[in-house]
């Protein structure tokens, strides 16, 4: 899972980072962490100090924020009085305020119960979320323990100042409750770091510290950072990492700056990855056993995360965000020879029959929006909406300039409109692509891409490499609500004519196991098994997670072209 408020974020940083003398400098923002791990996950915590320079706020205004739930991630909270703050004249008194409900989640707001003076230090102790296999995948916001080491998002545990900024930030590690050995990292350094950006870059970024292992050990520009031994060899990963990320960042026209890998091992099935500043984390099932192989294409997608975004609500520009991380991450992927024809091939049919065989294909943008984070299933609508758009697009653009132009000329354009401080909002992207192909055509695509119409792939844009090949493939069906399997686990709103029936599941079995859903989700012919519990004893259900076949299409290569003959 992803989030497009990462890029918009970085866009802020670099307009801000040389403030003028007229104004002068941003006011301070010193955050102290100080990790104090525990033999028992649960008893760990990190105690957080943050010293906001002289905020002069009226008796009623915000001081700081922090999501209750993002995106269905739940955060350290501070109930009651965990929160407090002091000021030159003492203790800070706080009232408590919930901001209005977004598709995303709720805030948190403290205000302040009189005028301040100098000043505000805000403290408390942050402590980890306790997960299990049953816990659900989700995006990687959540402050975790792993061994002696916390991991995670600042919009998990870090309550960040109302006022927006720009601050110079002053990041300090306290490793005295620490193992020796102990280091401390953030996305935008490692140890204490100093920076000027908004109040958002410390939510919207990733804090590790603990006996953290990292490859390469020497290098101030990248790193990858893990506590726990993985299934997989991390040197490898890291280097592929690495080289991709140059690749990316010279195609985007951009220096290779700083640039920081977390991973961290889930209880719980299954993979996924977080993109926000400079840095992703993802997560990883060990005893799946994923391989290096396995992760590229979710790695490649994190990194193209970076730079493609379009200002505007999530669920208007999703598509944008995720559309192009698909895109690139595959292309890229393949122009820099990380991956080779036939793997490009098969992650292409993989990601159509996805697109295809999505229950909520249909559903227009702003319809999918509001389901997004209370069915997995629905938040992939946007990446293989995005993507098949985004492949017409680049079709219809290479056709009408006779091939002097592509998807590239516009996605930079996007992105350089971004970086200078100018719009780069949806009109922004249906003028530029309208030039090209004319206005017409391109309102046309875009209003039949967030309609939720059918979108085929186009067959002139890969040949004579590959050609469309029509391959029906029946739509994902789970055959009872997808809330199901949330904390209480009850089987509800079960269809007595899914598969899922048809195998024995019945309307109020408690589900104990889940096994093989992500799996499932991918492959046409991968079945799930639950495990529930009835009348006092247990069953083991298998189904396939499959309903009707519908119209569907993908890509088959072309033997008599050779390799070095593709472009994508």
């Amino acid at each position: 899972m992803k989030t497009t408020l990462l890029c918009a974020i970085a866009a802020i940083a670099i307009a801000i980072t040389s403030p003028s003398a007229a104004q002068g400098p941003p006011p301070r923002l010193e955050l102290k962490l100080a990790p104090h791990p525990a033999a028992t996950p649960d008893e760990g915590y990190i105690a957080v100090e943050m010293r906001m320079e002289a905020p002069r706020l009226a008796k009623g205004e915000g001081l700081v924020r922090l999501p209750l739930t993002l995106v269905g991630i739940p955060s350290a909270r501070y109930d009651g009085e965990a929160l407090q703050a002091r000021d030159d004249a003492g203790p800070l008194p706080l009232t408590q305020d919930e901001e209005p409900p977004t598709p995303q989640g709720v805030y948190r707001r403290w205000s302040v119960g009189r005028a301040t003076r100098g000043d505000v230090i805000v403290t408390y102790r942050a402590t980890p979320r306790h997960v299990t296999a049953a816990t659900n995948n989700g995006p990687l916001f959540d402050l975790r323990a792993e061994g002696q080491a916390f991991l995670g998002a600042g919009n998990g545990f870090i309550a960040t100042p109302v006022a927006p900024g720009p601050w110079r930030i002053r990041l300090e590690w306290d490793h005295s409750a620490e193992p020796a050995g102990a280091r401390g990292v953030w996305s935008m350094g490692e140890g204490t770091v100093e920076t000027v950006g908004p109040s958002q870059l410390l939510g919207f970024s990733y804090y590790a510290s603990g006996p953290l292992k990292r490859y390469p050990e020497a290098d101030p520009h990248f790193g990858l950072f893990w506590m726990s031994d993985p299934p997989f060899d991390p040197q490898v990963l890291g280097e592929g990492v690495r080289k991709l990320y140059e690749a990316m960042s010279a195609f985007f026209g951009e220096a290779a700056g700083q640039y920081r890998v977390f991973m961290r091992s889930n209880p719980y099935v299954g993979t996924g990855g977080t993109g926000l500043a400079r840095s992703f984390m993802f997560g990883y099932h060990a005893p799946s056993e994923p391989t290096v192989d396995d992760l590229q294409g979710l790695l490649s997608h994190e990194i193209a995360h970076t730079w493609p975004s379009m200002e505007g609500e999530h669920g208007d520009t999703a598509w944008y965000s995720e559309g192009n991380a698909e895109f690139y991450s595959l292309a890229l992927s393949w122009r820099s020879g990380a991956v080779g024809l036939d793997r490009v091939v098969e992650t292409m049919n993989e990601r159509a029959d996805a697109y295809y065989s999505n229950p909520y294909r249909g559903l227009t943008n702003p319809e999918a929006a509001k389901i997004f984070w209370t069915d997995p299933v629905a938040q992939t609508v946007p990446y293989g909406r995005g993507w098949m758009y985004l492949l017409q697009t680049d079709a219809a653009i290479r056709a009408a300039t006779d091939g002097a132009e592509s998807l590239d000329d516009v996605v930079k354009e996007m992105r350089r409109r971004q970086v200078a401080g100018e719009s780069y909002g949806i009109a922004d992207w249906l003028r530029l692509v309208g030039a090209r192909i004319g206005e017409e055509e391109a309102k046309a695509m875009y209003d039949h891409m967030v309609s939720g119409g059918l979108l085929i792939p186009p067959e002139e844009l890969y040949a004579p490499c590959l050609k469309v090949v029509k391959r029906p493939v029946r739509v994902f069906e789970l055959g009872f609500a997808r809330a199901s399997l949330n904390d209480e686990r009850i089987v509800r709103g079960l269809d007595p004519a899914s598969e899922a029936a048809k195998a024995g599941l019945r309307e109020g079995d408690r589900i104990a196991e889940v096994k093989d859903l992500n799996t499932a989700r991918k492959t046409q012919d991968g079945t799930v098994t639950l495990v529930v519990e009835r009348e006092g004893g247990r069953q083991t259900i298998t189904f396939l997670p499959r309903g009707a076949a519908v119209e569907a299409y993908g890509w088959a290569r072309d033997p008599a072209t050779p390799e070095s003959a593709c472009r994508f």
